[in-house]
């Protein structure tokens, strides 16, 4: 029993300590979501950047890919004694880095996974700890409802949002960057081309950001409001059900869903004109270059596996 009590006391100091963490960093950096997230995985960097390092790695192939075709269409086009050697040594050496990507991808997940889902249950403890704290007006005021919102949506969206950074925009941003840098140590011409097409990356970024913005928070605003009626509703069941309000419950949440589902629809919509337009824009430049870069390889400035290199 002492032990236990024991432990109980060293977890409730932990949880106190988290959370005065916490406070202090959400007050300090309100205004700055980006910096807060970061923040929030002090301690666990080391973590996160091995697995920023194996994810690298298990990319890789998508990178040495083309390269590695490029030069197999290039010995298979211009044969001569070394062509086989080279066309075996380069299917050798891409089947090791598929290979590869099996162990590389289970290290990242883990290291990335085991930090997300701590940080996501500090958060909660924190969340709860302080909710035990407040006075007993504020929870009179504060619909519990909403409360749950807070503790499991809100954290959940935490975690949605370090995806997104750590796994979508670092595949993105390293995309980006080796494809410059292939290019460029090949073609400064076909460099400048494919330069041409990041001011209108960012053009379409800036006109979809408010948009898309706006709806996620109408739409979170919705689904916080939804819990907090639901919440309300099966408490409220028993007066309900002795009143015979069940159709004017029934009908004022089916209400909220509608409304719910009114701003999904809507951001699913601007998410996917964001996506579309992308898409097409982007295939558009990728048959133009292919046009250019068959027009260079027919005048002898760039060889056939370079068009498919591009």
């Amino acid at each position: 029993m002492r032990i236990n009590m024991r432990n109980m006391y060293k977890q409730a100091i932990e949880l106190d300590h988290t959370d005065n963490d916490y406070t202090e960093l959400f007050r300090k950096n309100k205004n700055h979501s980006l910096k807060t997230l970061f923040l929030l995985y002090k301690g666990h960097y080391m973590e996160l950047f091995w697995s920023i390092v194996f994810f690298v790695c298990k990319h890789s192939p998508v990178w040495f890919l083309p390269i590695v075709t490029a030069n197999i269409v290039d010995a298979a086009t211009n044969p001569d004694s070394h062509s086989t050697r080279t066309i075996v040594l380069n299917m050798i050496f891409m089947i090791f880095m598929v290979a590869q990507n099996i162990l590389t991808n289970y290290i990242h997940t883990w290291l990335y996974a085991k930090t997300i889902r701590n940080v996501e249950k500090d958060l909660r403890s924190a969340l709860v700890l302080k909710l035990q704290q407040l006075s007993i007006s504020y929870h009179k005021e504060m619909e519990s409802g909403r409360l749950q919102s807070k503790i499991m949506r809100d954290v959940e969206q935490v975690e949605t949002l370090s995806s997104q950074i750590f796994i979508t925009m670092l595949s993105i941003l390293l995309n980006i960057i080796v494809a410059l840098g292939v290019v460029l140590t090949k073609d400064m011409v076909v460099f400048a081309f494919f330069g041409a097409t990041i001011p209108l990356a960012i053009l379409i970024m800036f006109f979809f950001k408010g948009k898309i913005k706006k709806y996620n928070s109408d739409f979170r605003q919705e689904m916080e409001e939804t819990s907090v009626q639901v919440m309300e509703m099966v408490e409220m069941i028993p007066v309900t059900r002795a009143h015979a309000l069940e159709k004017h419950e029934t009908s004022r949440i089916q209400t909220q869903l509608k409304q719910v589902a009114k701003k999904g629809l809507q951001l699913d919509m601007v998410q996917t004109y964001f996506s579309s337009i992308s898409w097409v824009t982007f295939q558009i430049f990728q048959v133009i270059c292919l046009g250019f870069t068959g027009y260079l390889a027919s005048k002898g400035k760039i060889s056939v596996g370079d068009v498919v290199l591009y």
